[in-house]
């Protein structure tokens, strides 16, 4: 049995996790978003909403409605810096990547732009 397990090196260690996310879940209260990602949620929330309930009228969705939606699970990945908003719905998730530089945690220095 001793021969199926092998010996964690520093090499296999790091190989494992270079891909790998590391997710810190984040409260929404907590992130402020650039007006380039409001336009990009509000794009992705159109597309989930058109693809779930293609009778919506996605075309009066308003930016604050579409941010509103994707707000209930949000995750900082540490790896990029980017932030990943999640929407459960239809008994899926649906996530939205919102890069590193358009988005910070509120309070911190820096704008966003």
């Amino acid at each position: 049995m001793s021969g199926m397990h092998q010996p964690v090196t520093q090499e296999t260690f790091i190989g494992n996790n270079v891909d790998e996310p590391i997710l810190h879940e984040i409260d929404y209260h907590d992130v402020a978003l650039s007006k380039e990602a409001t336009r990009m949620v509000h794009h992705g929330a159109r597309a989930v909403l058109r693809q779930i309930m293609p009778a919506a009228d996605t075309d009066n969705l308003t930016a604050s409605q579409a941010v509103a939606l994707f707000i209930d699970k949000l995750f900082w990945e540490e790896n990029s810096g980017g932030l990943i908003m999640c929407i459960d719905m239809s008994e899926r998730s649906y996530c939205l990547p919102i890069p590193s530089t358009h988005w910070k945690v509120r309070g911190s220095e820096g704008p966003v732009q």
